[in-house]
């Protein structure tokens, strides 16, 4: 099995609140981790004014971090689903195969 990696955060945005944060979504009856409203709001905002005018160092980190944050919601969404999908494979009755073959179908990891 392919397993898929990502880069450690060494630190979270300083105005990232602790709670509010991430918004949960159910999609195709998959919970979806997000970016809350609030910080997608932060986010337009640092963008809108990077078009405008150069990001401080401190603002510019900040998107980076939130950039981050946002891989790592991705990637957590990806493992969900894909082991959603997974086990509702692995459960599906297979029409085409006996009863003892189907049996041995749901036993595969």
């Amino acid at each position: 099995m392919n397993t898929s990696t990502i880069a450690p955060i060494t630190t979270l945005p300083k105005n990232l609140p602790l709670d509010g944060a991430i918004a949960i979504t159910l999609q195709d009856g998959v919970m979806i981790f997000r970016a809350s409203q609030n910080i997608q709001q932060r986010i337009e905002n640092l963008l809108d004014k990077r078009e405008e005018n150069p990001l401080t160092e401190t603002e510019e980190q900040e998107l980076d971090d939130f950039a981050a944050i946002d891989d790592y919601l991705s990637f957590v969404n990806r493992m969900i689903r894909n082991n959603f999908l997974m086990t509702s494979e692995s459960s599906l009755s297979k029409d085409w195969l006996s009863e003892e073959e189907n049996e041995a179908w749901k036993d595969l990891p």
